[in-house]
């Protein structure tokens, strides 16, 4: 299994590649990967941000270690959600990359890195392999120095402030949300100022629902992930909408008026016709993966649109849109790229840019959002310590096959895979017959059970 999964490096903090000294050297195969493309001895420039997990500071000060070791300059952002970086590394245009120490929605416990490159883009499959290769190889760094010196290059100041002004840039008006309650839940990770200050700027009146970060309940029953006690309060405070982002900021979703949460295949959905009637949705395609609903396509196929699937991870979709030249793509999960608006996933640009266009319209949110269907669908996973070939789980596939028999000619189906993130093997059931989906669900997780634990 290669090092990097579908979204950089991930696991429990402090074991395997995120010790502090494997980490120091992955960083150091980082900058010596990037130097390939600049030439020996050529100046690099790398940023550091981070979640607020309390692992994040040991392994900023890891990473920063390995980089001046490559005789990189690292510049220290502290604090910052994952498209913050993303975009001051765009809006900069200076440096050579940039890393996010996070685990995205995971617990607190693990943690993981996610490389850019300098335009804000995730960094390249060549980079990621050449990283790795060097990381295998075991290629030592020298001259390291003391664990215990601090980042030299502190810019966190500068990047907040700008990085939240430009969030406001796109929307209609400075007061968009003007008069409007929105619920913030932050997931109490990286974005727990931002979110709260961006949607005040345009205008709502904010009530922040999560607590502040304390190291240790980052995401822990809050956040995209586990939105409900967001949606609930949304319904308490009468508010007319509610947004929660995950752990890093990436990932967002938004309840109504009514407590119903809206994932990203409603939030693509919405934009695709908004889009579409504005003329600047291109190619007349939306980018999905294997995991969009159905009924996002549906959605899109009424409307004279395509839905591009591909792979799980918003590198691929990424990759994708820039083949075919497209500008929305996105996963059900609440990652929704917008290229035209940041070069990676925004769960707080995304949110101010959905519910400034759905204020636009006037009417009710539950009305605007609710126009995209969702086939009934059930996600089950089991752990998966180790990861034998899916064709040779032999009473997995029997158990598939009879529920392919059922699921297609109702227009169902199902998708068995493992995570790039976690250790688990993602079971997805879809189609229209709710009873049937629940049915198939739970006869493949039995059966996935026994073919990987033997009981």
């Amino acid at each position: 299994m290669s090092l990097f999964g579908t979204d950089g490096v991930r696991g429990k903090a402090g074991e395997g590649v995120l010790t502090s000294a494997a980490t120091g050297e992955l960083a150091f195969c980082f900058a010596q990967s990037l130097r390939k493309d600049k030439g020996e001895g050529a100046p690099l420039r790398i940023a550091l941000a981070r979640d607020t997990r309390e692992s994040g500071e040991m392994l900023a000060d890891a990473c920063a270690l390995g980089l001046r070791a490559a005789g990189a300059v690292v510049i220290d952002l502290g604090v910052l959600p994952t498209p913050g970086l993303s975009w001051w590394l765009a809006d900069q245009g200076t440096l050579e990359g940039g890393i996010m120490i996070t685990a995205s929605h995971n617990p607190w416990h693990d943690n993981g890195l996610k490389l850019f490159a300098g335009n804000g883009g995730k960094a390249s499959d060549d980079v990621q392999a050449c990283c790795e290769r060097l990381y295998e190889r075991g290629v030592s760094t020298p001259n390291r120095q003391s664990q215990g010196e601090r980042l030299t290059t502190n810019l966190h100041e500068e990047a907040f402030a700008l990085y939240l002004a430009s969030l406001g840039t796109t929307l209609p008006a400075t007061d968009s949300l003007k008069g409007r309650t929105v619920v913030a839940d932050t997931a109490a990770g990286a974005a727990f100022e931002i979110l709260p200050q961006a949607l005040s700027l345009a205008g709502a009146d904010v009530v922040t629902c999560a607590p502040l970060p304390d190291g240790r309940n980052i995401n822990a029953g809050w956040g995209a992930v586990e939105p409900q006690e967001m949606a609930r309060r949304v319904q308490e405070e009468g508010a007319w909408a509610g947004v929660a982002v995950d752990g890093d900021g990436d990932r967002v979703v938004i309840a109504d008026e009514q407590g119903c949460i809206h994932d990203g295949d409603a939030l693509i959905g919405f934009l695709a016709t908004v889009m579409q009637e504005a003329g600047t949705l291109r190619g007349e395609q939306v980018v999905g993966t294997v995991m969009t609903n159905g009924g996002l396509e549906a959605f899109l196929g009424a409307r004279g649109l395509k839905l591009l699937r591909t792979a799980v991870g918003d590198r691929n979709i990424t990759a994708a849109m820039t083949t075919h030249n497209l500008n929305l793509g996105g996963e059900a999960s609440g990652h929704v790229l917008t290229p035209d608006l940041c070069p990676t996933g925004d769960g707080t640009r995304v949110a101010l840019h959905v519910l400034a266009l759905a204020a636009q319209r006037q009417a009710p949110l539950s009305r605007v959002l609710g126009e995209v269907p969702s086939f009934p669908s059930s996600k089950r996973k089991v752990r998966a310590n180790s990861r034998p070939p899916l064709e040779s789980l032999k009473d997995l596939q029997r158990v598939a096959s009879e529920c392919e028999l059922k699921l297609t000619p109702v227009g169902g189906r199902l998708l068995l895979r493992y995570s790039g993130t976690e250790p688990i093997l993602r079971i997805l059931v879809e189609g229209r017959e709710e009873t049937l989906v629940e049915e198939c669900a739970t006869a493949l997780e039995e059966a996935a059970t026994l073919s990987l634990h033997g009981s």
